[in-house]
């Protein structure tokens, strides 16, 4: 923000001799300001600040010190001193003694010191004052310009008044037409505080179709439709930056996995998962491997999930992993590999009724029915699953009847 302060220009000009005319000056007054300016636009400043104090140092009517204010302005802004300009225009635009066009010019120059003084409630209260006065004087020769909206929007942006910041911004952009890309980041940045996720959408959507080359308009937009709960908007936004190679970040990858998930299409989230861990775009840590499991296995890409989380258990043989591949087993009948899953999550959990139960079921398909009834009779004692243990004893009960 303080470089787009930095970037506008002061739009201060020596006074005009004609407008001295146009009020009373002292005709000795009228000629010394003539001398004074010529040397000034010799950039003979030495010898125009010596004028001036002579000059300051007379009895003056208060025309006339205004004016002598304005020209001692003007020279310390020649010479890059912009608090004691603004000193002198504050004090020329105090006495009030010039006709009114000249004031209003005096407070507008007033106003675009401050900011750039870094006085920022002075510098909003005084532009805000300075566009009242020329919206109420109304003349053709005096306009508020897109410029002018621009440093109220950042003035207030330095205060946090981000209310405030939104209107005059739009009205800028509004007025400038093409506006530069920094005006927009400015209201892109109001919404953004004030979580108008929707204005914040609408001008993003306008910032990617003009800069598409910026990724971070493509992100920020994603994420300003999350934000508005348009969750489908945004994961068509990152999938088509996707798309378009403009990811550079694992965050990014990840991001676009999660909204598949959250979308319920898995498939799609365990393709970009792989793809980008197979370009070494997202590192293969367990974390990682853990998330496209869970993609591969929510898309019934179940024997794609189980190698997933064989190459997890080597790394990390823990209960939850060895537990999921039990029942990834059981739903591929891959009954001997789901004794072997089973021995070791219980080794870990004893107490894991649960999978007693599908031990059972293992056994009951190899037909070991005495090993099965052990195990069903142990799933019984525990309350969660004595209603299953009950039913398959049951069943093998049957099975011992017909045969």
């Amino acid at each position: 923000m303080n470089n787009m302060l930095r970037c506008l220009a002061l739009l201060v000009c020596l006074v005009p001799m004609a407008q001295a005319n146009t009020v009373a000056l002292p005709p000795v007054v009228l000629a010394q300001l003539n001398v004074i300016q010529r040397a000034m636009a010799n950039d003979d400043y030495p010898q125009a600040q010596r004028l001036l104090e002579r000059l300051a140092a007379r009895d003056l009517n208060p025309s006339a010190e205004a004016y002598v204010l304005q020209f001692q302005g003007n020279l310390a802004l020649a010479q890059a001193n912009e608090a004691q300009a603004l000193g002198h225009f504050a004090r020329a635009h105090a006495l009030a003694a010039l006709p009114p066009a000249d004031q209003r010019r005096l407070l507008h120059t007033v106003a675009q010191l401050q900011l750039h003084q870094a006085r920022w409630a002075d510098g909003v209260l005084s532009l805000e004052r300075w566009m009242a006065e020329v919206r109420a004087a109304n003349t053709e020769a005096e306009s508020i310009r897109p410029e002018d909206y621009l440093m109220l929007a950042q003035g207030q942006s330095q205060l946090e008044r981000w209310l405030q910041v939104v209107e005059p911004a739009r009205t800028a952009i509004r007025l400038k037409g093409q506006a530069p890309e920094d005006w927009y980041r400015l209201q892109l940045a109001a919404h953004i505080h004030l979580e108008q996720w929707s204005e914040a959408s609408g001008l993003l959507e306008h910032l990617v179709n003009r800069f598409p080359e910026q990724n971070l308009y493509w992100e920020q937009l994603a994420s300003a439709y999350q934000s508005d709960g348009r969750t489908s908007k945004a994961l068509a936004t990152l999938r088509s930056a996707w798309l378009a190679g403009r990811f550079s970040r694992e965050s990014q990858y990840l991001w676009l996995v999660q909204l598949f998930l959250a979308e319920g299409v898995p498939d799609r989230a365990a393709v970009v998962l792989e793809t980008a861990m197979a370009q070494g775009q997202v590192p293969r840590s367990l974390r990682h491997e853990r998330l496209l499991g869970q993609a591969q296995i929510q898309a019934r890409r179940y024997q794609d999930g189980r190698e997933t989380l064989e190459r997890i258990a080597r790394r990390k043989p823990d209960y939850a992993t060895w537990r999921q591949l039990a029942y990834l087993d059981l739903h591929l009948k891959q009954w001997t590999a789901l004794k072997a899953r089973i021995e070791k999550a219980m080794a870990l959990n004893p107490d894991a009724a649960d999978l007693l139960i599908l031990s059972g079921i293992a056994d009951a398909h190899h037909e070991r029915y005495d090993s099965a009834r052990v195990t069903f009779r142990r799933a019984r004692e525990h309350e969660a699953t004595r209603g299953q243990a009950e039913a398959w004893l049951n069943y093998l009960e049957q099975v011992a009847e017909r045969a």
